[in-house]
């Protein structure tokens, strides 16, 4: 259509007015794709897990959201009893996305967990917990800050996660090696004990 006008112009003050045109026309798909981007951060907030997918789908097709803004909702929601769903759904787009920068916020959230009453099956360690599923996403930037973690502070639920987290990225056998080789090197230090736990705790995954 702005071809067609462009070619029926053929003075200056045609030409300009074409150009004004065409501006025009280009500042309206301009806004409507952020209108459409608005519409997608307003999915992601719904408490239907349906449309949360299908704006999940969309931005990743897409590309027009801000990780930044994906991670605003997720840690808005983690708290939120009622919103575990919501949360859940935004952590694993940023893995889906490779979001690296927000990888503090899912070692963070590595022991956040969501229930499913319904499910017809037991849910897997990467299922119940979505920054462990997100951090596999994400991959070997993910290793070093989990391990950080998981050297400085105790728990069995951070024990079980960081070693899917290891095992999803690297595998068994490898996960297994960089484990024993940070074992060796922090030497008699607290660190020692809990990444044996880990280790104990990767060996008994499913």
């Amino acid at each position: 259509m702005v071809q067609h006008v462009l070619r029926g112009i053929s003075n200056s003050s045609g030409r300009t007015c074409a150009a004004v045109l065409l501006l025009l026309v280009l500042s309206a798909a301009t806004l409507g794709a952020q209108g459409k981007g608005v519409g997608m951060l307003d999915a992601l907030e719904s408490q239907s897990q349906q449309e949360r997918i299908a704006a999940s789908a969309e931005i990743i097709r897409r590309r027009q959201i801000e990780n930044a803004q994906i991670a605003q909702i997720a840690a808005k929601y983690v708290q939120v009893e009622e919103r575990k769903g919501s949360a859940k759904d935004n952590l694993v787009l940023l893995g889906r996305l490779h979001a690296a920068e927000t990888i503090p916020l899912l070692v963070q959230n590595m022991t956040f967990a969501v229930f499913y009453k319904d499910t017809k099956r037991p849910q897997s360690v990467e299922d119940l917990y979505p920054a462990v599923q997100a951090l596999i996403h994400i991959g070997s930037p993910s290793l070093n800050p989990v391990l950080e973690r998981l050297k400085n502070e105790d728990g069995e639920t951070l024990q079980r996660t960081g070693a899917a987290v290891f095992r999803g990225v690297l595998g068994r056998v490898w996960a297994t090696c960089v484990l024993e080789n940070e074992i060796k090197a922090a030497g008699q230090t607290k660190a020692v004990e809990r990444l044996r736990q880990v280790l104990r705790h990767m060996s008994e995954l499913p």
